[in-house]
């Protein structure tokens, strides 16, 4: 009897340490099918040029498809809450802006979303412009004011984001332009498209989003946002050179929802810092406009959290209609 109570302990404690190396090999085996990376805005805009060729990346590293949905509408809500939505097993990531950091509300009902979601890293980052289509006649920012100024009908500015559409508020306000009309669009791609068909008189991409229509000849950019002019477009001046204070900084960041198990998001964020490095990866971004940031999950937290203070002040100032 002793011997047959031997033998079944012994058959347990196997039992066990091949469950242990199943699902250590399970977490090892991460992924093990399609992964999908949410972009919710339109398609051709900055961010899915930049997802896809993450995907790209991701699944030679991987071994597995990884595929890009966007998901446009509501200022990115809509693609953003797909993605809360969806299990949280890290097979769904998602591509979003800083403009994310300007939302009341999220889907879980709370007013953080950086809580909400687990920050793997930063992409990229790029200056708003301020964008006209080569068929505006004028070639500067003063150019531009006084085009608005004198117009019998009022200017319209096309913004593709809640965070564009607040710095923009912000430079017509400091630039004097009391009367113009802003128009909000789903994604940056159909906002260029009405630029350059001459439905709107200003668009305001970020600089990685519009720099190939300017070196089409289609687009001219009148300014930049950031501080210092930027170095991947160091013709082009920035707001602060022309005598206004407004600052405009777009990023692009990876993220999962916050219930993703620590040994999955281990992964993918080990994933992400070997992909960051592909040569391939930082020339499509630099060739796009963008600068390469990749950052690890604490640096973009930190980031993120300094930048909504920022933008809250802004907003206090400057209120958008929801």
């Amino acid at each position: 009897m002793k011997a047959v109570t031997r033998h079944l302990v012994h058959a347990a404690f196997a039992a066990a340490g091949l469950l242990a190396l199943a699902g250590g090999a399970l977490a090892q085996a991460f992924p093990n099918r399609t992964v999908t990376i949410v972009v919710p805005y339109a398609p051709s805009g900055g961010t899915d040029v930049v997802a896809r060729r993450m995907a790209q990346v991701l699944e030679k590293h991987w071994g597995q498809t990884v595929i890009v949905d966007n998901v446009p509408g509501a200022d990115g809500i809509i693609g953003t809450q797909k993605a809360l939505r969806a299990p949280a097993d890290g097979y769904t990531l998602l591509l979003q802006l800083n403009t994310m950091l300007m939302w009341k509300l999220t889907e879980t009902g709370s007013r953080d979303l950086v809580g909400d979601l687990r920050l793997i890293s930063l992409i990229q980052t790029a200056p708003l412009s301020f964008a006209v289509s080569s068929k505006f006649p004028g070639n500067t920012m003063q150019d531009f004011v006084a085009h608005c100024k004198a117009a019998t009908t009022p200017c319209s500015i096309g913004t593709a984001t809640r965070y564009a559409q607040l710095i923009s508020k912000q430079l017509m306000d400091v630039a004097g332009i009391g009367n113009a009309i802003g128009v909000s669009y789903k994604g940056g791609g159909p906002m260029t498209n009405d630029l350059l068909g001459g439905h709107v008189t200003m668009a305001v991409p970020s600089v990685a989003s519009g720099l190939r229509y300017v070196q089409s000849g289609q687009m001219k950019m009148l300014a930049v946002g950031s501080e210092k002019r930027f170095p991947l477009s160091p013709n082009i001046p920035t707001l602060v050179e022309n005598g206004w204070p407004v600052l405009g900084d777009s990023w692009y960041g990876l993220m999962v929802p916050k219930n993703v198990p620590n040994e999955v998001f281990n992964s993918i964020v080990q994933a992400v810092a070997a992909v960051s490095k592909d040569p391939g990866l930082r020339a499509a971004i630099e060739g796009g406009g963008g600068a390469p940031v990749f950052s690890t999950p604490e640096q973009f937290v930190e980031y993120a959290r300094k930048e909504r203070t920022l933008l809250n002040a802004l907003l206090a100032k400057y209120p958008l209609s929801e």
